[in-house]
């Protein structure tokens, strides 16, 4: 019963009883009013007094009664609420993915989580009563450690919400950490309390530094890639007139071998300039077709050059293997990456295999390895002896910016460059690898098509000119120069314009021209892209011949009118500049553009099955005799 219902209750009861003692005396003394008070009524009062301090009594023992269990009820209930809250806070401590380490301002552990035990390598046993600092600080460190601890401690007591802060530590097998501090600082019972969540992040800062590495490497890309595209523009103009003086004084030995070392410099020059585009990425992908024997054969001729001796190099190679369908540039990119990487996993020495084969894919194979559709494909196996990789990072191989290797011996990029390389040109990439057993890279490469068929008698060295009129675009006034020359050295009539500004004034006039050949990348607002997309909408059956040194962005930004369009690639000679032209000027095509197909003939494969045959058949005769 709560306390006013049962103070209301006494007072009533209190009522009843004391007008009922009083009915009873009167009923008895037989009087009743003022002159009837007397003996009977001052008894009865009296009883009623009584019986009022009994109420009394009973109520004060019901009401301490129900205080007392009230007081119980809020103690058990704070009890219960401090234990809970104890119990969340382990929980928190136990579940917390930061490890959670407790001591008090001299340094002495009090609580050690799980997470700080994965963390530093001590268990809770271990540090518990120990000195932080020297678990995990060097000993020449721990001096100035103590120190800075000191100076932190009245800083973390003032400031409620905590610090946070970053330092490098040591894990118990000697490696160093570097670790995320987050520490509050608590007053009980007379001592303070310093709480610490720490969090590992040396694979964070290590994974930013790489970012940073791989930001200024792209920028230093940018700034080659520009170089290199004017350097190619320059060497357009030597390499083209040294072709001029070298047909000059081909009746003057001295002179001759004279310009034939300025022309050889020429090439070099060109080749540096190529591997500057290619370190910057700035190349777009040439697929071609590849006899991805020959090339294995010289990669296994540069590794014989250059490897240990004590790494034995082995080849087993398909006679019959298909020829691919890739950039041959980047394919040797990636296998020679491939192969120093097996190098490095074989110090002591092993064999690295080196293995082609044909292979057909259904839909789920095709799926197996990454390929982008079933069909016929050409295998390329790079397999060591070597140390092999660890199971648990087998799968992030292929991840941007991871390596196993130590700072500044990788960058992390070079599987992950493969990786895309074999995407990119519609093929795929498997690894499968054992520790201490070593390591099989797998790339499958699309087969190559049909070639197509060329008349007999063709010369890809021959050099034919045409009666054609074209447009010549370039920003370059000393490549547009040579460039005029060249042409109206191969019979064309050329009509030289200075940019695409130009260009498009002169297509407007109505000036007949059959090609236009033009510079991707010039100054003027409007690349050769653009103004080829512009040129090609106004006259689908316009031929289109692009040139650059440095074409990567404008290549990856073509429209749908020019797709397809070969390039000229600075710096080019005469005999590829011809070549060129008359293989856009000699594809057929329609009113609206489209390429004409032209019929197709089994000459050129019943040829090439009879030469075979007759091939195998005199090495039958001469294994006879």
């Amino acid at each position: 019963m709560k306390l006013r219902g049962l103070v209301t209750f006494a007072m009533a009861a209190q009522v009843v009883v004391t007008a009922a003692l009083l009915l009873a005396s009167y009923a008895v003394t037989g009087t009743a009013g003022p002159r009837g008070f007397g003996m009977a009524q001052l008894i009865a009062l009296t009883a009623s007094g009584g019986v009022a301090v009994l109420l009394a009594h009973l109520c004060t023992r019901a009401i301490e009664t129900s205080q007392a269990k009230r007081a119980a009820a809020q103690l058990a209930d704070r009890a219960k609420a401090i234990a809970e809250g104890a119990q969340m806070a382990q929980a928190v401590i136990k579940t917390a993915l930061d490890a959670f380490i407790q001591t008090d301002e001299r340094g002495i552990v009090l609580e050690w989580s799980f997470q700080a035990e994965a963390l530093t390598g001590w268990s809770r046993q271990e540090a518990i009563g120990a000195d932080v600092v020297d678990l995990l600080v060097a000993e020449p460190l721990r001096a100035g450690f103590r120190q800075r601890m000191m100076r932190l401690l009245p800083e973390l007591s003032d400031t409620p919400i905590g610090i946070r802060f970053e330092v490098s530590l040591l894990h118990r097998n000697g490696d160093a950490i570097l670790i995320e501090a987050s520490s509050t600082a608590l007053l009980l019972g007379g001592r303070t309390i310093i709480n610490n969540f720490v969090k590992d992040i040396t694979q964070k800062r290590a994974a930013e530094e790489q970012l940073i590495q791989a930001q200024k490497m792209e920028a230093v890309g940018q700034l080659t890639g520009g170089i290199a595209h004017e350097f190619n523009n320059m060497l357009t103009v030597i390499t083209g007139t040294i072709e001029i003086l070298a047909d000059a004084v081909k009746d003057n030995p001295p002179l001759a071998t004279i310009t034939k070392l300025i022309s050889e410099a020429a090439d070099r020059g060109a080749a540096l300039t190529s591997s500057l585009l290619s370190f910057a990425r700035k190349q777009a992908l040439q697929p071609t077709e590849i006899d991805v024997n020959e090339l294995l054969e010289e990669l296994a001729k540069l590794l014989l050059a250059t490897f240990d001796k004590k790494i034995e190099i082995t080849t087993k190679l398909d006679g019959k293997v298909w020829l691919a369908f890739a950039d041959r540039g980047q394919l040797s990119s990636a296998l020679l990456n491939l192969a120093i990487n097996a190098r490095d996993a074989m110090l002591d020495g092993g064999r690295l295999t080196l293995t082609t084969r044909n292979v057909v894919f259904g839909v789920r194979e095709a799926l197996a390895v990454g390929a982008g559709y079933a069909g016929d494909y050409v295998e390329i196996e790079i397999a060591d002896t070597g140390t092999g990789i660890p199971q648990a990072i087998l799968e992030r191989i292929f991840d941007p910016f991871f390596s196993t290797k130590e700072v500044g011996k990788g960058t992390g990029l070079g599987l992950s460059m493969v990786f895309g390389f074999a995407k990119q040109s519609g093929g795929g990439i498997k690894v499968a690898s054992q520790e201490g057993s070593g390591t099989v890279f797998t790339i499958y490469l699309p087969k190559a098509e049909a070639s197509t068929l060329r008349p007999a008698g063709f010369d890809d060295r021959k050099v034919v000119g045409g009666r054609e009129t074209i447009l010549c675009v370039e920003d370059d006034h000393d490549v547009r120069h040579y460039v005029t020359v060249q042409l109206e050295s191969l019979g064309y009539k050329v009509i030289p314009a200075a940019n695409a500004t130009e260009a498009l004034a002169i297509s407007a006039e109505g000036t007949p021209f059959d090609l236009l050949f033009t510079d991707i990348v010039m100054t003027g607002g409007m690349n050769g892209r653009e103004l080829a997309e512009q040129m090609v909408a106004a006259r689908p059956s316009l031929r289109v011949l692009f040139t650059s040194g440095y074409a990567y962005d404008s290549l990856h930004a073509q429209g749908r009118a020019t797709m397809g369009a070969p390039l000229l690639r600075k710096p080019y000679r005469k005999a590829e500049l011809a070549r060129m032209l008359r293989r856009s000027l000699d594809t057929a095509v329609d009113a609206v553009g489209d390429p004409i197909p032209t019929p197709y003939s089994v000459q050129a494969d019943v040829e090439g099955f009879l030469r075979r045959q007759a091939a195998e058949d005199d090495g039958t005769t001469r294994s006879r005799k």
